[in-house]
């Protein structure tokens, strides 16, 4: 065989493998993969992601029943986390009406509805469960987000402005480790820390749903968004919603342990405004509203710990703006003993703390 015809045969294999001359033309003879090559493989994979991840969004319609009259007085979104039913949304979602006096219908991507069940409101993070009572129904996959990276691709998917359901906007992860304090239009305030910042449009409405990679894993719950600025969308880690999911399903309800501080996260800025001896940790403070930096007959409180005490390190981890304080102490259940690493002036000291349940 001459070598014209060695060359011939191994054209057409890779033409077989590849799936047609175009993409033979823009990378054999090119030698390399084309930019429209790459746009097609990216605009396919946001179609498969928004695909595999629609049927298990959900949109959440809050009532309350007056004395004449069932009124819908909030929205939002929701996606399913197992077969039986199970659906994660935010607190500030669940909490639109009044404690205890709110139902709450969900209606499903195939258009089916339900009632749910409040499982429980997490007191920690603007996290919330919800049950509908079914089986075999789509969730969702969950993803993991301690190791994402500012540029990856994302989609938020929701119940936009509480009637386009199932929207999908889509952008890039432009931030990691953000804290902030978001307002509701109920009046509520949560205070959030180490959350995603994203491009990808998160409207009134997309709250409590997800935020999804290329794969259609959940890597965030949408939360909140920046009027501010343009395109400024913030959303949960949801590695930081895996303990509240583990613990529903093995109590059926929300247990979350706590250290019992009120701190700030040390970035170089506060600690040269402050003076303070390092520039990484967590500072032990009282709070703006003149609330005890130490929770009384806490962990925290037992330790010996006091306002002005530096934790920088939990378990041999650094605690910094990456890791917060919360963020390593939350993954962890009521009972479970940490070591922490302490300065206090100009001493280092170590103590032994164990988890307590938040009650």
């Amino acid at each position: 065989m001459n070598i014209y015809k060695q060359i011939v045969i191994s054209i057409l294999v890779v033409i077989f493998f590849v799936g047609g001359t175009v993409a033979l033309t823009k990378t054999f003879f090119n030698g390399g993969v084309s930019a429209d090559t790459l746009r097609l493989d990216e605009q396919e994979a946001t179609i498969r992601a928004i695909n595999r991840a629609t049927p298990g969004v959900v949109s959440i319609s809050i009532f309350e029943t007056t004395e004449k009259e069932k009124v819908k007085i909030g929205s939002g979104s929701g996606f399913l986390i197992s077969a039986d039913g199970l659906i994660l949304t935010n607190k500030h979602v669940a909490s639109a009406g009044a404690e205890g006096k709110s139902e709450y219908k969900i209606t499903l991507y195939s258009g089916k509805q339900y009632y749910a069940q409040l499982i429980g409101k997490d007191p920690i993070d603007d996290l919330a469960v919800l049950k509908i009572f079914d089986k075999n129904l789509p969730y969702l996959e969950l993803g993991d987000s301690n190791n994402l990276k500012v540029g990856t691709s994302v989609i938020a998917i929701g119940n936009a402005l509480g009637r386009y359901a199932n929207s999908a906007t889509k952008g890039i992860i432009s931030g990691l480790g953000r804290s902030l304090s978001a307002s509701g239009n109920n009046g509520t305030t949560e205070n959030l820390e180490n959350v995603i910042q994203t491009d990808a449009q998160i409207n009134v409405g997309n709250s409590g749903g997800p935020l999804i990679n290329l794969e259609g894993k959940v890597i965030g719950i949408n939360v909140a968004k920046d009027n501010g600025g343009e395109s400024i969308g913030f959303a949960i880690p949801i590695n930081k919603a895996k303990p509240v999911i583990t613990s529903v399903k093995n109590t059926g309800r929300i247990i979350r342990s706590f250290l019992g501080v009120r701190y700030v996260t040390i970035t170089p800025e506060i600690a040269e405004e402050e003076k303070l001896a390092r520039s990484t940790g967590a500072l032990i403070v009282v709070n703006d509203k003149g609330e005890a930096g130490i929770l009384p007959d806490s962990p925290a409180d037992k330790a010996g710990l006091v306002v002005g005490d530096i934790i920088f390190e939990v378990d041999g981890k650094k605690i910094n703006e990456q890791l917060p304080l919360s963020a390593y102490v939350n993954q962890f259940a009521p009972g479970k003993k940490l070591g922490l690493k302490v300065q206090r002036g100009t001493t280092i000291f170590t103590k032994i703390v164990t988890l307590a349940e938040f009650k």
